[in-house]
């Protein structure tokens, strides 16, 4: 029995032939523009006119397959607390992510523009996949071509197939046809019904500057006389595609055609067959789409235009349909001997790691996790390095991977294993920790000595080299899963890039300013908020940052002094060597003042005496604050006022033992723009690599409720 499919803002239909042309059966099919349905109506007998917002995804027939050329939309987060699933809620995707929910099909095909990755800064992507995942599919895409589908048209369009099987669907298996020039596929009848242009209308440039478009396989090869662009161009550059819009531009049937667009509903595409300059017919613009030549076309020509522009390369869909059906009733994944198989069944386990699979570590092991993660940005040789080592380890359990050149005994090439796979694959998931080319090519790494834990490579800081050396460790000597590794670091990373991808809202956009005891209110609940995720403790330290950043700019005691950066926060002060969370120092880069900030913690006489012995061999601090969410009693107060006249008289320093909000306030009443202090809030929110998605998206929440 044939593998049903429904068709989604189906136009007129491309999508539709595509899957036919693979062995599919149409089931239902929904479009809510009114010409498009007239011509699905009159090719395929059935009318798809349907509102999909206000469609009851029971109603649907049963299918296996859900298509979509959906329209892209940004999201946004304000308010949302469910996810990121719920964040689409009120856009197309949206809807599509509902009939998936409902109906639960095998598998789908989605296709948009190019740059879908790349949208409001990525995060649309990033919404779209983890909605999918939630869903329950394995997602994979790639950016496809549709001249490289048997059409002259450089089409490019990403396609994203995902399942709920478990099973990687590899674009690398889809049968592709090149195609180089448009004279076969140009109307060899009734030339007298073609638009030419006359020859004083165009100019055609010199042959020298003629060559075929490496990448898109065009051939530029004149312009109608129209105003060419001024913006940025020399005089003289009229060789030069660029030179002109697009509508003047003209090309060889030579090469192939450059992308039809839905825009353009005149129909101003310009070729040149070596005699004379006309425009594309209608049917000639539909065969270079895939349609067959029966197509029924009914309407005028700028609504004709407009369809077409807006389909999909019919062949591009029947490739990958062929490929997604073969996928489905294939027993074997081909995982153990597929590398890229194997690394999009672990990302997307990641994607859908249970908050459960953690209690598979020990400590040791989850900070060594941590570490990595946590410095993905910065040493991404390092990150490469480990992940290629886990992978090659899960594929071949009989290899050392810390023997990580051929030349050493027993050894094998983790630098070639990483540029065949593992980067490209980091690159194509856009992983913060994606290089280049390799990871190899960073001298740390690239050293004629096993990763074990003598390894003389300068990585720092050192306790990035000693997670990473101590993960691979624990996998040789006590052979720990490379699996379970490698999937708890990519569930962190993905978390991570997910972050990145949030935008926070700043209330100083708002009409109006906040005043001192709204922002107190919102940083109170800010930090207050029961999250899911690790300890909040970071949220005070960086609102205290944010106001010393202003300090530093507007209190004269603070003139020529320098604020620290943020550290870590999740290692202590004796192991990090820090003296407090927040360090400001004097022009000789001495200690001049220290702020210790405790989350949900109350200061104690073994925590002041800490305090006491950090400021003893630094004889230039001035003040040393211990503060805490904890408001101090009065007892306590009186308790540790002993210590601290002490310190004053011995040593010069004073100790201040403070409540954490009572500081706050205080500090917000000295700086003269709270303003400032909002905008520094959110960018180091935005920035510092410790702050979890759910704790920017909380903030947002919290302001709008305000």
């Amino acid at each position: 029995m044939a593998m049903k499919f429904i068709d989604l803002f189906a136009g007129i239909g491309g999508f539709r032939l595509g899957m036919e042309k693979a062995g599919f059966t149409c089931v239902f099919s929904a479009e809510i523009d009114q010409h498009a349905s007239e011509m699905y109506i009159e090719n395929y007998n059935e009318n798809p006119k349907c509102d999909i917002t206000k469609l009851d995804a029971r109603s649907i027939p049963d299918f296996d397959v859900l298509c979509a050329g959906f329209p892209c939309q940004a999201f946004s987060i304000s308010g949302k607390q469910k996810g990121f699933y719920d964040e689409t809620r009120g856009t197309l995707f949206f809807d599509i992510c509902r009939i998936l929910e409902e109906k639960k099909p095998r598998a789908f095909i989605l296709e948009n523009v190019k740059n879908l990755t790349t949208h409001d800064k990525g995060r649309t992507f990033a919404v779209m996949t983890s909605a999918l995942s939630k869903l329950g599919y394995s997602v994979q895409y790639k950016v496809l071509n549709a001249r490289d589908f048997g059409v002259p048209q450089n089409r490019e369009r990403i396609v994203l197939v995902g399942n709920r099987e478990g099973k990687t669907f590899d674009f690398n298996n889809i049968i592709e046809h090149h195609v180089t020039s448009m004279r076969p596929f140009l109307d060899k009848t009734d030339t007298s019904t073609f638009e030419y242009l006359d020859k004083s209308e165009y100019t055609l440039i010199d042959s020298k500057y003629i060559k075929r478009q490496k990448k898109s396989g065009l051939m530029f090869v004149g312009y109608r006389n129209k105003k060419t662009r001024s913006a940025g161009t020399r005089p003289n550059t009229e060789y030069l595609s660029r030179v002109h819009k697009q509508p003047n531009r003209i090309y060889s049937v030579d090469g192939i055609h450059p992308t039809l667009p839905s825009q353009e509903s005149s129909g101003r595409f310009y070729i040149y067959d070596g005699v004379s300059v006309r425009k594309l017919t209608l049917d000639e613009c539909f065969r270079f789409m895939g349609f067959p030549e029966d197509f029924h076309k009914i309407g005028n020509k700028s609504q004709l235009y407009n369809r077409i522009g807006n389909s999909i390369c019919v062949n591009m869909v029947a490739s990958v349909a062929t490929e997604l059906h073969h996928m489905l009733e294939s027993k074997d994944d081909n995982m153990d001997k597929n590398p890229n198989v194997m690394l999009e069944f672990l990302y997307h386990k990641a994607e859908i790691l249970d908050d459960t699979f953690v209690q598979n570590f020990n400590s040791e092991q989850l900070k060594n996790i941590e570490t990595i993660v946590q410095k993905e940005s910065t040493n991404k040789g390092v990150y490469t390095a480990l992940l290629t080592s886990l992978l090659y380890k899960i594929m071949h359990p009989e290899q050392d991977v810390r023997n990580h050149k051929v030349d050493m005994p027993g050894g094998y090439s983790g630098r070639s294993f990483d540029t065949k796979y593992v980067t490209p694959f980091l690159k194509k998931k856009q992983f913060l920790g994606a290089m280049k080319e390799s990871g190899w090519l960073t001298r740390s790494i690239e050293q004629d000595h096993p990763f074990t834990l003598d390894f003389p490579g300068k990585i720092t800081p050192i306790t990035t080299k000693n997670a990473f050396l101590n993960i691979l460790q624990d996998v040789e000597e006590n052979s720990f899963s490379p699996e379970a590794y490698l999937v708890l670091i990519f569930n962190k990373s993905i978390k991570s890039k997910l972050a990145n991808t949030v935008i926070i809202n700043n209330p100083v956009t708002r009409e109006n300013s906040l005043n001192i005891e709204q922002i107190i209110n919102l940083l109170s609940a800010h930090f207050g908020y029961k999250y899911s995720i690790r300890s909040s403790s970071i949220l005070p330290v960086i609102a205290f940052y944010s106001i010393y950043e202003c300090l530093i700019e507007e209190v004269s005691r603070y003139e020529g002094k320098i604020l620290d950066p943020l550290s870590s926060h999740y290692s202590s002060d004796r192991s990090s060597g820090n003296a407090g969370d927040i360090v400001i120092r004097d022009d000789n880069h001495n200690l001049y003042e220290v702020i210790e900030i405790k989350y949900g913690i109350k200061i104690n006489e073994l925590i002041v005496s800490d305090a006491i012995k950090k400021i003893m061999p630094n004889d230039k601090l001035q003040r040393y604050y211990i503060l805490s969410t904890v408001e101090p009693s009065s007892d306590d107060r009186n308790k540790f006022s002993a210590y601290s006249n002490d310190l004053k008289i011995n040593h010069g320093c004073e100790l201040i033992i403070n409540g954490l909000i009572k500081t706050l306030n205080y500090y917000l009443r000295l700086i003269n723009n709270t303003d400032k202090f909002l905008d520094n809030y959110v960018k180091n929110l935005g920035q510092h690599p410790e702050i979890q998605n759910e704790q920017k998206i909380i903030f947002n929440k919290l302001i709008a409720e305000m």
